[in-house]
């Protein structure tokens, strides 16, 4: 990381949608333990009933008005658990879009820390080149320049040093190719 930067710094974005997520996760698994104890006491009134009317059926009595409550309590606990039920199912999918938009949001997170290696990279080349052109006696000021078009300007100071060396008179003076330099050019992505 640039100037010692902790690693533990994330987006922020990132942050909120996991704080949202663990959230959604947490909120529904607590509906599903309250679902599951719901499910074995609505079995366990669903028993009892089903005694109940096998007693009636074998008596052949209308049921008692404490009966007639206790159906509708199961009846009641029955439409309770069908709403739970779906807010559980809400919260998955909730959790569902939060999970997609974790995804996304990584994602975007590595194509920006791929994008900070290559600005890094590319400031550490600078710095590089700045070195070397304060070593060579460049101007500060030209190291953009240079940097930009090292491969023109060499040729440029190779000619410029031919025209000093062509003796007086001639304009143009031999053209004897200098020798290829040893080092790669700057830039080109080359150790040297």
């Amino acid at each position: 990381m640039v100037g010692g930067a902790s690693s533990s710094q994330e987006d922020p974005g990132r942050s909120v949608l996991e704080g949202q997520l663990a959230s959604a996760v947490t909120r529904a698994e607590d509906a599903l333990a309250q679902l599951q104890e719901r499910k074995l006491e609505l079995r366990n009134t669903l028993a009892r009933t089903t005694t109940l009317e096998a007693e009636m059926a074998e008596l052949r009595l209308r049921p008692e008005t404490v009966e007639v409550t206790q159906w509708r309590e199961v009846a009641e606990e029955a439409t309770r658990w069908r709403q739970e039920a779906e807010e559980v199912t809400r919260l998955r999918a909730e959790a569902g879009d939060l999970r997609t938009q974790l995804g996304e949001e990584r994602h975007r997170c590595e194509l920006l820390r791929s994008e900070m290696r290559g600005l890094e990279r590319a400031l550490a080349l600078v710095g590089r080149s700045r070195s070397a052109a304060s070593r060579s006696g460049i101007p500060s000021g030209f190291t953009g320049h240079y940097l930009t078009g090292s491969s023109g300007r060499r040729r440029n100071e190779e000619e410029a040093q031919r025209r000093e060396r062509a003796p007086e008179g001639s304009e143009t003076g031999p053209r004897a190719m200098a020798p290829p330099s040893p080092r790669p050019p700057e830039g080109t992505g080359e150790s040297g």
